[in-house]
Protein backbone atom coordinates (compact mmCIF):
# COMPACT_ATOMS: atom_id res chain seq x y z
CA UNK A 1 0.00 0.00 0.00
CA UNK A 2 0.91 3.73 -0.54
CA UNK A 3 1.26 5.67 2.43
CA UNK A 4 0.94 9.80 2.83
CA UNK A 5 1.69 12.07 5.81
CA UNK A 6 3.90 10.98 8.96
CA UNK A 7 4.03 7.57 6.95
CA UNK A 8 1.64 5.59 8.89
CA UNK A 9 -0.74 2.82 7.42
CA UNK A 10 -3.98 4.79 7.79
CA UNK A 11 -5.28 6.16 4.30
CA UNK A 12 -2.98 3.71 2.14
CA UNK A 13 -4.06 2.58 -1.02
CA UNK A 14 -3.70 -0.93 -2.31
CA UNK A 15 -0.76 -1.49 -4.13
CA UNK A 16 -0.97 -3.48 -7.75
CA UNK A 17 1.47 -5.39 -9.66
CA UNK A 18 2.69 -5.61 -13.35
CA UNK A 19 0.59 -7.82 -15.63
CA UNK A 20 3.63 -7.97 -18.05
CA UNK A 21 5.52 -9.90 -15.97
CA UNK A 22 3.51 -12.10 -13.80
CA UNK A 23 0.20 -13.01 -15.60
CA UNK A 24 0.84 -16.42 -17.24
CA UNK A 25 -2.56 -17.69 -19.06
CA UNK A 26 -3.21 -17.44 -22.82
CA UNK A 27 -3.71 -14.45 -24.34
CA UNK A 28 -1.85 -12.54 -21.98
CA UNK A 29 0.88 -10.65 -22.93
CA UNK A 30 3.51 -12.16 -20.51
CA UNK A 31 1.78 -15.56 -21.21
CA UNK A 32 2.44 -15.24 -25.17
CA UNK A 33 6.53 -14.69 -24.45
CA UNK A 34 6.56 -17.58 -22.41
CA UNK A 35 4.45 -19.61 -24.92
CA UNK A 36 7.00 -19.41 -27.52
CA UNK A 37 9.69 -21.38 -25.63
CA UNK A 38 10.03 -24.77 -24.20
CA UNK A 39 9.14 -25.46 -20.53
CA UNK A 40 9.94 -28.74 -18.04
CA UNK A 41 6.92 -29.59 -16.97
CA UNK A 42 7.15 -32.65 -14.77
CA UNK A 43 10.25 -35.15 -14.70
CA UNK A 44 10.38 -38.14 -16.80
CA UNK A 45 9.92 -40.30 -14.09
CA UNK A 46 6.18 -38.61 -13.93
CA UNK A 47 5.63 -40.19 -16.95
CA UNK A 48 4.36 -43.25 -16.66
CA UNK A 49 1.35 -46.11 -17.88
CA UNK A 50 -0.75 -44.34 -15.16
CA UNK A 51 -1.87 -40.98 -16.64
CA UNK A 52 -0.76 -38.02 -14.24
CA UNK A 53 -2.18 -34.64 -13.78
CA UNK A 54 -0.11 -31.48 -15.27
CA UNK A 55 -0.44 -27.95 -14.86
CA UNK A 56 1.61 -25.04 -16.85
CA UNK A 57 1.16 -21.98 -17.66
CA UNK A 58 -2.09 -21.69 -16.35
CA UNK A 59 -3.43 -24.89 -17.92
CA UNK A 60 -4.66 -28.33 -16.82
CA UNK A 61 -2.92 -31.51 -18.84
CA UNK A 62 -2.93 -35.09 -18.80
CA UNK A 63 0.75 -36.52 -18.89
CA UNK A 64 1.54 -40.21 -19.73
CA UNK A 65 3.61 -42.83 -21.59
CA UNK A 66 2.17 -45.21 -24.07
CA UNK A 67 3.34 -48.80 -24.01
CA UNK A 68 5.66 -48.14 -26.90
CA UNK A 69 7.72 -45.60 -24.17
CA UNK A 70 6.40 -42.42 -25.88
CA UNK A 71 5.18 -39.81 -23.38
CA UNK A 72 1.99 -37.77 -24.52
CA UNK A 73 0.71 -34.49 -22.85
CA UNK A 74 -2.81 -33.71 -23.97
CA UNK A 75 -5.69 -31.49 -22.55
CA UNK A 76 -7.71 -33.64 -20.16
CA UNK A 77 -11.16 -33.46 -21.51
CA UNK A 78 -11.96 -35.70 -24.15
CA UNK A 79 -13.00 -33.84 -27.35
CA UNK A 80 -15.34 -36.33 -27.88
CA UNK A 81 -18.53 -36.27 -24.47
CA UNK A 82 -15.66 -34.07 -22.06
CA UNK A 83 -14.65 -36.73 -19.11
CA UNK A 84 -10.76 -36.38 -18.25
CA UNK A 85 -8.42 -38.67 -19.98
CA UNK A 86 -6.90 -38.81 -16.28
CA UNK A 87 -8.88 -41.84 -15.92
CA UNK A 88 -8.22 -43.07 -18.93
CA UNK A 89 -5.95 -46.55 -19.64
CA UNK A 90 -2.76 -46.27 -21.57
CA UNK A 91 -1.92 -49.07 -24.32
CA UNK A 92 0.50 -49.61 -26.45
CA UNK A 93 -0.29 -46.71 -28.84
CA UNK A 94 -1.64 -44.25 -26.88
CA UNK A 95 -4.35 -43.48 -24.13
CA UNK A 96 -8.11 -44.75 -24.39
CA UNK A 97 -10.78 -42.50 -22.72
CA UNK A 98 -12.62 -44.54 -20.25
CA UNK A 99 -16.30 -43.41 -21.49
CA UNK A 100 -16.69 -44.94 -24.69
CA UNK A 101 -13.29 -46.19 -25.86
CA UNK A 102 -11.77 -43.65 -28.31
CA UNK A 103 -8.31 -44.00 -28.09
CA UNK A 104 -5.65 -40.96 -28.88
CA UNK A 105 -2.30 -41.16 -29.57
CA UNK A 106 0.54 -39.07 -28.11
CA UNK A 107 0.15 -36.24 -30.83
CA UNK A 108 -3.82 -36.13 -30.06
CA UNK A 109 -4.42 -38.54 -33.17
CA UNK A 110 -7.55 -40.62 -32.89
CA UNK A 111 -6.64 -44.36 -33.86
CA UNK A 112 -9.78 -46.22 -32.32
CA UNK A 113 -13.65 -45.87 -32.05
CA UNK A 114 -15.20 -48.87 -31.17
CA UNK A 115 -18.60 -47.28 -30.95
CA UNK A 116 -18.21 -46.47 -34.25
CA UNK A 117 -19.39 -47.91 -37.43
CA UNK A 118 -15.78 -50.22 -38.72
CA UNK A 119 -14.47 -48.67 -35.75
CA UNK A 120 -14.60 -45.33 -36.88
CA UNK A 121 -14.96 -44.42 -40.92
CA UNK A 122 -14.16 -40.71 -40.04
CA UNK A 123 -11.86 -41.28 -36.98
CA UNK A 124 -9.03 -38.85 -39.26
CA UNK A 125 -11.51 -35.72 -38.35
CA UNK A 126 -10.82 -36.20 -34.63
CA UNK A 127 -8.05 -34.86 -32.55
CA UNK A 128 -7.30 -34.75 -28.92
CA UNK A 129 -5.80 -30.93 -28.05
CA UNK A 130 -2.47 -32.06 -27.51
CA UNK A 131 1.29 -30.83 -26.91
CA UNK A 132 4.81 -31.48 -28.26
CA UNK A 133 7.15 -32.47 -25.36
CA UNK A 134 11.18 -33.73 -25.52
CA UNK A 135 12.98 -35.54 -23.03
CA UNK A 136 16.25 -34.62 -21.96
CA UNK A 137 18.45 -35.39 -18.89
CA UNK A 138 15.70 -36.25 -17.04
CA UNK A 139 12.89 -34.23 -17.96
CA UNK A 140 10.00 -33.85 -20.05
CA UNK A 141 9.71 -30.13 -21.50
CA UNK A 142 6.51 -29.09 -23.37
CA UNK A 143 6.15 -26.32 -25.86
CA UNK A 144 2.74 -24.75 -26.17
CA UNK A 145 3.44 -22.19 -28.01
CA UNK A 146 1.97 -21.12 -31.65
CA UNK A 147 3.03 -24.38 -34.13
CA UNK A 148 4.52 -22.13 -36.94
CA UNK A 149 6.71 -20.52 -34.00
CA UNK A 150 7.81 -23.71 -32.34
CA UNK A 151 11.89 -23.34 -32.03
CA UNK A 152 14.39 -26.18 -32.20
CA UNK A 153 14.78 -27.74 -28.40
CA UNK A 154 17.91 -25.93 -26.67
CA UNK A 155 20.14 -28.03 -25.01
CA UNK A 156 22.84 -27.06 -22.88
CA UNK A 157 26.83 -27.46 -23.08
CA UNK A 158 27.51 -27.99 -19.27
CA UNK A 159 25.60 -31.15 -19.80
CA UNK A 160 27.19 -32.43 -22.64
CA UNK A 161 29.73 -35.64 -23.43
CA UNK A 162 29.43 -37.04 -19.92
CA UNK A 163 32.19 -39.61 -18.45
CA UNK A 164 31.15 -42.67 -17.28
CA UNK A 165 31.51 -41.99 -14.09
CA UNK A 166 29.21 -38.63 -13.99
CA UNK A 167 25.45 -38.34 -13.79
CA UNK A 168 22.47 -35.82 -14.34
CA UNK A 169 20.53 -35.73 -11.50
CA UNK A 170 17.11 -33.51 -11.09
CA UNK A 171 16.36 -31.51 -8.25
CA UNK A 172 12.86 -29.84 -7.54
CA UNK A 173 12.79 -28.55 -3.89
CA UNK A 174 12.32 -25.03 -4.18
CA UNK A 175 15.84 -23.21 -4.04
CA UNK A 176 17.51 -26.35 -2.52
CA UNK A 177 15.55 -25.95 0.85
CA UNK A 178 12.02 -26.49 0.41
CA UNK A 179 8.60 -28.27 -0.68
CA UNK A 180 8.48 -28.73 -4.90
CA UNK A 181 5.67 -26.18 -5.56
CA UNK A 182 5.80 -22.34 -3.96
CA UNK A 183 2.25 -20.60 -3.43
CA UNK A 184 3.17 -17.41 -5.26
CA UNK A 185 4.17 -16.01 -8.70
CA UNK A 186 6.98 -17.31 -10.40
CA UNK A 187 8.45 -14.11 -11.49
CA UNK A 188 9.58 -12.87 -8.12
CA UNK A 189 11.20 -16.36 -7.64
CA UNK A 190 12.90 -15.88 -10.97
CA UNK A 191 14.39 -12.34 -10.22
CA UNK A 192 15.90 -13.42 -7.00
CA UNK A 193 19.05 -14.72 -8.98
CA UNK A 194 20.01 -11.31 -9.62
CA UNK A 195 19.59 -10.03 -6.39
CA UNK A 196 23.43 -10.71 -5.39
CA UNK A 197 23.41 -8.85 -1.78
CA UNK A 198 20.58 -10.86 -0.48
CA UNK A 199 23.09 -13.86 -0.37
CA UNK A 200 25.24 -11.83 2.65
CA UNK A 201 21.75 -10.35 4.65
CA UNK A 202 19.69 -13.58 3.93
CA UNK A 203 21.59 -16.76 4.07
CA UNK A 204 24.93 -15.36 5.72
CA UNK A 205 24.19 -12.45 8.53
CA UNK A 206 20.67 -13.45 9.38
CA UNK A 207 20.94 -17.56 9.11
CA UNK A 208 25.06 -17.93 9.69
CA UNK A 209 27.13 -18.60 6.90
CA UNK A 210 24.70 -21.22 5.19
CA UNK A 211 27.06 -22.34 2.33
CA UNK A 212 31.00 -21.07 2.21
CA UNK A 213 32.88 -18.82 4.86
CA UNK A 214 34.12 -17.09 1.28
CA UNK A 215 30.95 -15.99 1.14
CA UNK A 216 30.91 -13.83 4.28
CA UNK A 217 33.08 -11.19 2.22
CA UNK A 218 31.29 -8.33 0.88
CA UNK A 219 31.84 -8.13 -2.65
CA UNK A 220 32.47 -6.02 -5.30
CA UNK A 221 29.16 -6.68 -7.53
CA UNK A 222 28.68 -5.66 -11.71
CA UNK A 223 25.41 -6.66 -13.57
CA UNK A 224 25.57 -6.83 -17.15
CA UNK A 225 22.54 -7.02 -20.10
CA UNK A 226 23.02 -9.53 -23.10
CA UNK A 227 21.11 -10.09 -25.49
CA UNK A 228 19.66 -13.77 -24.52
CA UNK A 229 19.08 -12.23 -20.56
CA UNK A 230 21.51 -10.28 -17.41
CA UNK A 231 24.59 -11.67 -15.71
CA UNK A 232 25.84 -10.65 -12.09
CA UNK A 233 29.40 -10.81 -11.51
CA UNK A 234 30.57 -10.88 -8.03
CA UNK A 235 34.21 -10.55 -6.73
CA UNK A 236 35.53 -11.62 -3.19
CA UNK A 237 38.95 -10.87 -2.46
CA UNK A 238 40.35 -13.77 -0.61
CA UNK A 239 43.32 -14.27 2.59
CA UNK A 240 45.85 -15.80 -0.20
CA UNK A 241 45.80 -12.80 -2.55
CA UNK A 242 43.28 -14.33 -5.09
CA UNK A 243 39.89 -13.26 -6.17
CA UNK A 244 37.18 -15.58 -5.94
CA UNK A 245 35.17 -14.57 -8.95
CA UNK A 246 31.39 -15.96 -9.03
CA UNK A 247 29.49 -15.38 -12.71
CA UNK A 248 25.27 -16.07 -12.19
CA UNK A 249 22.84 -15.54 -15.17
CA UNK A 250 19.32 -15.26 -15.93
CA UNK A 251 17.99 -16.55 -19.75
CA UNK A 252 15.15 -14.75 -20.41
CA UNK A 253 12.54 -16.14 -19.91
CA UNK A 254 12.80 -18.74 -17.22
CA UNK A 255 16.19 -20.09 -16.87
CA UNK A 256 18.67 -19.31 -14.28
CA UNK A 257 21.85 -20.47 -13.71
CA UNK A 258 23.29 -20.34 -9.86
CA UNK A 259 26.98 -22.22 -9.51
CA UNK A 260 26.45 -24.09 -6.37
CA UNK A 261 26.93 -21.54 -3.33
CA UNK A 262 28.72 -24.25 -1.58
CA UNK A 263 32.13 -23.81 -3.82
CA UNK A 264 32.62 -27.39 -4.42
CA UNK A 265 32.60 -27.02 -8.19
CA UNK A 266 34.77 -24.53 -9.22
CA UNK A 267 35.25 -23.53 -12.55
CA UNK A 268 31.88 -23.18 -14.90
CA UNK A 269 29.05 -24.07 -13.02
CA UNK A 270 27.75 -28.00 -13.00
CA UNK A 271 24.11 -27.18 -12.79
CA UNK A 272 21.07 -24.82 -14.17
CA UNK A 273 17.60 -24.52 -13.41
CA UNK A 274 13.99 -23.51 -15.00
CA UNK A 275 10.97 -21.30 -13.16
CA UNK A 276 7.94 -23.57 -14.40
CA UNK A 277 4.97 -20.83 -14.35
CA UNK A 278 2.27 -23.41 -12.87
CA UNK A 279 -0.25 -20.79 -13.08
CA UNK A 280 -0.54 -16.91 -11.51
CA UNK A 281 0.42 -18.02 -7.75
CA UNK A 282 2.01 -20.80 -7.83
CA UNK A 283 5.83 -21.79 -8.98
CA UNK A 284 7.73 -25.22 -9.24
CA UNK A 285 11.71 -25.40 -9.66
CA UNK A 286 13.34 -27.79 -11.49
CA UNK A 287 17.02 -28.25 -11.31
CA UNK A 288 19.48 -30.15 -13.69
CA UNK A 289 22.63 -31.10 -11.95
CA UNK A 290 25.88 -32.78 -13.35
CA UNK A 291 27.99 -34.40 -10.45
CA UNK A 292 30.25 -37.60 -10.39
CA UNK A 293 28.22 -41.05 -9.19
CA UNK A 294 29.24 -41.34 -5.83
CA UNK A 295 29.01 -37.71 -4.77
CA UNK A 296 25.69 -35.89 -3.75
CA UNK A 297 24.81 -33.36 -5.68
CA UNK A 298 25.45 -30.20 -3.51
CA UNK A 299 24.54 -29.94 0.44
CA UNK A 300 21.12 -27.96 1.35
CA UNK A 301 21.42 -25.04 3.35
CA UNK A 302 21.96 -26.16 7.18
CA UNK A 303 20.44 -23.59 9.93
CA UNK A 304 20.42 -23.68 13.51
CA UNK A 305 21.49 -27.02 15.57
CA UNK A 306 22.56 -28.39 12.00
CA UNK A 307 19.07 -29.06 10.89
CA UNK A 308 17.51 -28.47 7.42
CA UNK A 309 15.14 -26.41 6.01
CA UNK A 310 11.95 -29.84 5.88
CA UNK A 311 13.15 -29.99 10.27
CA UNK A 312 12.72 -26.23 11.02
CA UNK A 313 9.57 -25.77 13.44
CA UNK A 314 7.43 -22.32 12.22
CA UNK A 315 9.40 -20.55 15.22
CA UNK A 316 12.63 -21.88 13.54
CA UNK A 317 11.51 -20.59 10.18
CA UNK A 318 10.78 -16.67 11.78
CA UNK A 319 14.42 -17.13 13.18
CA UNK A 320 16.08 -18.62 9.78
CA UNK A 321 14.65 -17.40 7.30
CA UNK A 322 15.73 -18.17 3.69
CA UNK A 323 14.71 -17.59 -0.14
CA UNK A 324 11.44 -20.11 0.26
CA UNK A 325 10.75 -17.64 3.03
CA UNK A 326 11.25 -14.19 2.02
CA UNK A 327 9.82 -14.98 -1.93
CA UNK A 328 6.66 -16.26 -0.75
CA UNK A 329 6.46 -14.07 1.82
CA UNK A 330 6.06 -11.09 -0.61
CA UNK A 331 2.53 -12.70 -0.78
CA UNK A 332 0.87 -14.67 -3.42
CA UNK A 333 1.80 -11.86 -6.43
CA UNK A 334 4.11 -9.13 -5.30
CA UNK A 335 2.66 -5.55 -5.38
CA UNK A 336 5.21 -3.71 -7.40
CA UNK A 337 3.61 -0.26 -7.15
CA UNK A 338 4.46 -0.24 -3.50
CA UNK A 339 8.39 -1.07 -3.85
CA UNK A 340 11.02 0.81 -3.22
CA UNK A 341 13.96 -0.04 -5.08
CA UNK A 342 17.37 1.47 -4.89
CA UNK A 343 20.99 0.55 -6.21
CA UNK A 344 21.35 -2.67 -5.05
CA UNK A 345 18.51 -3.80 -7.08
CA UNK A 346 19.89 -2.67 -10.35
CA UNK A 347 20.37 -6.35 -11.55
CA UNK A 348 16.48 -6.82 -10.88
CA UNK A 349 15.17 -3.58 -12.35
CA UNK A 350 17.32 -4.94 -15.84
CA UNK A 351 15.86 -8.31 -15.21
CA UNK A 352 12.42 -6.92 -15.01
CA UNK A 353 12.90 -4.26 -18.12
CA UNK A 354 14.40 -6.82 -20.60
CA UNK A 355 11.54 -9.54 -19.90
CA UNK A 356 8.67 -6.62 -20.53
CA UNK A 357 10.99 -5.28 -24.26
CA UNK A 358 10.14 -8.91 -25.11
CA UNK A 359 6.91 -9.17 -23.92
CA UNK A 360 6.24 -6.32 -26.51
CA UNK A 361 8.45 -7.39 -29.35
CA UNK A 362 5.83 -10.71 -29.41
CA UNK A 363 2.45 -8.41 -29.13
CA UNK A 364 4.27 -6.73 -32.17
CA UNK A 365 4.54 -9.87 -33.78
CA UNK A 366 8.31 -10.32 -33.72
CA UNK A 367 10.38 -13.21 -32.10
CA UNK A 368 11.79 -13.14 -28.82
CA UNK A 369 15.72 -13.58 -28.02
CA UNK A 370 16.94 -16.79 -27.13
CA UNK A 371 14.96 -18.85 -30.15
CA UNK A 372 15.84 -20.24 -32.58
CA UNK A 373 14.40 -22.40 -35.84
CA UNK A 374 18.26 -23.28 -37.19
CA UNK A 375 19.28 -27.09 -35.41
CA UNK A 376 22.42 -25.44 -35.99
CA UNK A 377 21.46 -23.72 -32.94
CA UNK A 378 20.59 -25.76 -30.56
CA UNK A 379 23.47 -26.15 -27.96
CA UNK A 380 23.81 -22.99 -25.98
CA UNK A 381 27.27 -22.38 -24.31
CA UNK A 382 26.73 -21.07 -20.18
CA UNK A 383 29.27 -18.80 -18.58
CA UNK A 384 28.53 -19.18 -15.00
CA UNK A 385 30.17 -20.23 -12.61
CA UNK A 386 32.99 -19.77 -9.58
CA UNK A 387 36.52 -18.76 -10.42
CA UNK A 388 39.04 -18.50 -8.25
CA UNK A 389 41.36 -16.26 -10.12
CA UNK A 390 45.15 -14.62 -9.67
CA UNK A 391 45.99 -11.24 -7.98
CA UNK A 392 47.03 -10.29 -11.32
CA UNK A 393 44.24 -11.63 -13.44
CA UNK A 394 41.89 -8.92 -15.02
CA UNK A 395 38.69 -10.22 -14.43
CA UNK A 396 37.13 -8.30 -17.11
CA UNK A 397 39.33 -10.22 -19.52
CA UNK A 398 38.04 -13.75 -18.76
CA UNK A 399 36.75 -15.43 -22.31
CA UNK A 400 33.62 -16.27 -22.47
CA UNK A 401 32.24 -19.45 -24.30
CA UNK A 402 32.69 -18.80 -28.09
CA UNK A 403 28.78 -18.67 -28.42
CA UNK A 404 28.70 -15.22 -25.79
CA UNK A 405 31.45 -13.40 -27.32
Amino acid sequence: MTSSGDGRAYGSRPGTWDPELVEVGAGTPAGELLRRYWHPVARSSDATTRPREIRALGEDLVLFRDASGAPGLLEPRCCHRGTSLYFGKVEQTGIRCPYHGWLFATDGTCLDQPCEPDRGRNRDSYRQPWYPVVEYHGLVFAYMGPPDRQPVFPTYDVFDDLGDDEEVVIIDHFAFGGPTEAPCNWFQTHENAMDAYHVFILHNAISGPQFDPRLDIWPRVDWQRHDWGVTCTQDRELDDGTTLHRVTEIRVPTVRVIPTPTLSVLGRTNNLSWALPIDDTHTRVYAMVRKPEDRPPQGLPVYGEGKSWFDLSEEEHQRFPGDYETQVGQGPITLHSTERLASSDRGVSMVRRQFVDQVRIVADGGDPVGVSYDPADANVSVMAGNFIVGPDTDLAAIPLPESLS
